[in-house]
């Protein structure tokens, strides 16, 4: 009975040894799948770490840029105003800039105009029978009063209708502009039976200059007469010489304003506010 209780309890604690074993087995696995969690878990919070700082900085990356794309967009749009004023202005230069090409093109024909008659009357020019100037902001072709005619008279002497003749072949050409024939004096006072005044004596030369550039194929609608008397001088009357010059026949290109701007309107009213 000794021996066989004996041999019971060694079978025991052969039985306790073995589940000994499979238990420190059991719980050397557990441990190593712990330490491996925990090995996991720190390297996801690593992992986790960097992302929030990763976050963190594209945050500030992302508010940064929306502080840029506020700051551009204010520049686009002071960017923008001034383009629409540049485009305004560019408007109101190319405007001004067409009205001043006009303007040139205008007085550039207006020039050509007095170039080809200047041309037609070069040959009076050389001759001496007629002398051209600009005088008051005009063309002005002048004869002496002594080739038209005798002291005193209105009626053309023979020489001053030679002149006139040759003149008129030049001044004809000019179909679409009208001419002022105008008669000056000296200062020399004049009273006869014909004429009480130089104004008359002025004015009678230059409507016979007139009815003559008509015969020579002139249209009337071109021309007018008017007299100065002695009240537009050209040289001294205090010397013969002077007083020869200022006793002349003009015949005036009459020029071309064309139209001034807001003109029309304030003669008909409508410019009134």
């Amino acid at each position: 009975m000794r021996k066989l209780a004996v041999l019971m309890l060694l079978s025991t604690l052969a039985i306790s040894g073995c589940k000994r074993k499979e238990l420190e087995a059991a719980l050397a696995e557990t441990q190593a799948k712990l330490a491996k969690t925990e090995g996991e878990l720190r390297d996801e919070q690593g992992k986790n770490k960097q992302l929030n700082e990763e976050n963190t900085s594209l945050k500030d990356k992302i508010a940064q840029l929306e502080k840029d794309v506020q700051r551009l967009g204010g520049e686009i749009k002071v960017l923008e105003e001034q383009n629409a004023d540049l485009a305004r202005k560019a408007g109101a230069t190319a405007d001004e800039l067409k009205k001043l090409r006009d303007e040139k093109a205008k007085r550039l024909a207006e020039l050509q105009v007095y170039k080809d008659l200047f041309a037609k009357l070069k040959s009076l020019i050389d001759a001496g029978t007629i002398q051209v100037e600009v005088r008051k902001g005009r063309f002005v072709v002048k004869l002496a009063s002594s080739i038209l005619f005798d002291s005193g008279k209105t009626d053309l002497k023979p020489e001053g209708q030679a002149a006139l003749s040759n003149l008129a072949g030049a001044l004809k050409s000019l179909t679409d502009r009208e001419w002022l024939v105008a008669g000056h004096t000296d200062n020399v006072p004049i009273k006869t039976a014909k004429f009480k005044n130089n104004w008359e004596l002025s004015t009678a030369r230059s409507v016979e200059v007139v009815q003559f550039l008509v015969t020579q194929g002139m249209p009337q609608g071109t021309l007018g007469a008017a007299g100065y008397g002695d009240v537009d001088p050209v040289a001294d009357n205090t010397s013969e010489d002077g007083k020869a010059k200022n006793r002349r026949i003009e015949i005036v290109l009459m020029p071309l304003l064309g139209e001034i701007p807001g003109l029309k309107e304030m003669l008909t009213g409508g410019g009134q506010s």
